[in-house]
């Protein structure tokens, strides 16, 4: 005689506990977006210059590297105006490639 045991496992992960609305093809999550407001639009900011060091570092990793859109919440307008400033910076000199290993 083997007992019927529940696992109760089975009900956390439920198909029918998941809404519709939050399901994809196949069954994926679909990613949840944020609004997040350009804090370069905020402030008033027409274009990005590669003089400015100090702002461009606040849109760069600790290691060097160009923060994404979703993370920093920066428009797609500005973030290419970053992307290429960035890049000038770069190559004057201005900004380092990557960061110094400890």
């Amino acid at each position: 005689m083997v007992q019927d045991v529940k696992d109760p496992l089975k009900e956390v992960f439920d198909e029918s506990s998941f809404d519709d609305n939050e399901r994809g093809k196949k069954g994926r999550r679909k990613k949840v977006h944020l609004d997040l407001k350009c804090p370069l639009c905020e402030s008033g900011v027409k274009y990005v210059t590669y003089k400015d060091v100090y702002q461009l570092k606040k849109f760069t990793s600790v290691r060097g590297k160009i923060i994404s859109t979703e993370k920093s919440g920066v428009c797609a307008k500005h973030q290419r105006q970053l992307a290429k400033s960035i890049k000038r910076a770069r190559y004057i000199g201005l900004m380092p490639y990557v960061a110094l290993d400890a």
